[in-house]
């Protein structure tokens, strides 16, 4: 599953209202992150960034916190 699946699952079961709120982020940004990426290449959103850091860190202790 893509980071972009997972976020889509995310928001059927939270409103975006209440994460993007929360986080202090735009909404338009709390959906883009449940969009498919239209370039592949880089980290789109928060759990592309944290599955980059455990690739370059090769420490999974990262997601477990």
């Amino acid at each position: 599953m893509q980071s972009h699946e997972v976020m889509k699952e995310v928001l059927r079961r939270t409103s975006a209202k209440q994460v993007a709120s929360e986080m202090g982020l735009s909404l338009s940004l709390i959906y883009k992150w449940a969009e498919e990426p239209e370039d592949a290449s880089g980290a789109s959103g928060p759990l592309d960034r944290v599955a980059q850091l455990i690739r370059i860190s090769k420490d999974p202790q990262i997601a477990q916190w």
